[in-house]
């Protein structure tokens, strides 16, 4: 009698089919039952190959390692054919004449020219008209014109002094 009760208490807890709405009849996908077969026969010859594949895995075919080295030298072995590189005194001598024409220029362009002397009177006096000023010039070109002095053996002697005791910079400088 305790089983029943048991089995019974088990029954009203159980949740019942009959709240559920009908949905109606199983379908079927279209054209099922005519690609069924062709499926089947598909899967069936899938397995054949695969079983074929895994027994015949690993296997050389018969002479396959006595026949490698003869095929393997034949493929990479070509005829010799020696080619000279001075296979003519022709092209030795072009060669030849064209070292020496790039030595010949490179000597030639890389030549040292001489080096003209400097003369350093001829820069002071130079810099030294660059230092005169405008007015001066204008003043002794207005007196050569208007007076011509002469020149005494003294005045010449005077000059000869001067230029020869003092340098440029300091006739040029105003004090």
């Amino acid at each position: 009698m305790g089983n029943n009760i048991e089995n019974e208490e088990w029954r009203e807890e159980a949740p019942t089919l009959s709240g559920l709405q009908k949905s109606g009849d199983f379908s079927v996908p279209l054209n099922y039952f005519e690609e069924l077969s062709a499926n089947i026969q598909a899967k069936a010859a899938l397995e054949n190959l695969k079983a074929i594949a895994n027994e015949n895995a690993f296997e050389v075919p018969d002479g396959y390692f006595d026949q490698m080295r003869s095929d393997i030298l034949a493929k990479t072995q070509a005829p010799s054919r020696i080619i000279k590189l001075w296979h003519s005194n022709l092209l030795k001598y072009a060669s030849a004449a064209c070292f020496v024409l790039v030595a010949g220029l490179g000597v030639y362009f890389n030549q040292e020219q001489p080096q003209q002397a400097v003369n350093y009177a001829d820069i002071a006096t130079e810099q030294m008209l660059f230092d005169i000023d405008e007015d001066v010039i204008i003043e002794h070109i207005e007196g050569a014109n208007s007076v011509s002095q002469q020149v005494t053996a003294d005045q010449a002697d005077l000059e000869n002094y001067i230029l020869t005791n003092f340098s440029t910079t300091e006739l040029t400088a105003e004090y």
